[in-house]
């Protein structure tokens, strides 16, 4: 894919679909209040619920819709279903407690990968990338940079599984660093797909 059908396909994607995103932003920030300040089973259940759903929603509009390309069909969507399965699947079988941790560098770094992904918008800003090409935070990119967060913060008490199948898509963003698509934004992408591989070998004989 060239790199202005990329960009017209994701404007495309937002004029059709904002009320949809808006009400997703909303779910997740109060989502990850409820992580941040309410750890709990509830808290637990519906952020795995919203999680199924985001990557669901990710893998059947998204990818299948609105930016149609080999990468988005082949890797994207049976990576996002796998995804979303899974979190499905975690909601009974309880192997993922999400919460912040208490204190220290992992505290911090949670925190700030929350945050990068909920700005990429703003991020994207500066680089030329305005309303509506612009990558909004529940885009893939940025909702994979959000769920490998959680899960990174939750180790060793998460799933083993669902965080194994997000490494791939966070790995994929490296040629975007290197301007593919024009999508520096995407740096961020790599960089949590990095993060959460030195977690999860950190924690491996941990995690269930």
């Amino acid at each position: 894919m060239d790199t202005s059908t990329f960009w017209n396909q994701i404007a495309t994607y937002n004029q059709k679909t904002w009320p949809v995103q808006a009400l997703m932003i909303i779910a997740a920030a109060y989502l990850t209040y409820r992580v941040f300040a309410k750890p709990g089973a509830k808290t637990d259940i519906w952020m795995k619920a919203f999680l199924a759903f985001a990557f669901a929603w990710n893998a059947a509009v998204f990818f299948l819709v609105f930016v149609r390309n080999p990468i988005s069909t082949f890797t994207g969507v049976p990576l996002f279903i796998l995804v979303s399965a899974l979190f499905v699947v975690d909601i009974f079988a309880g192997k993922t407690h999400f919460r912040l941790p208490e204190g220290g560098w992992m505290r911090r770094l949670t925190i700030a990968w929350v945050l990068l992904a909920a700005l990429y918008p703003l991020i994207g800003w500066p680089l030329g990338h305005t309303w509506p090409e612009v990558l909004l935070p529940l885009f893939p990119c940025p909702l994979t940079v959000f769920a490998t967060a959680l899960l990174a913060a939750a180790a060793p008490d998460t799933d083993k599984k669902v965080f194994i199948a997000l490494l791939p898509w966070g790995l994929m963003g490296l040629p975007k660093c290197f301007g593919a698509l024009d999508c520096y934004e995407d740096c961020i992408l790599f960089a949590g797909g990095v993060y959460g591989l030195i977690v999860l070998i950190k924690n491996w004989r941990l995690i269930k």
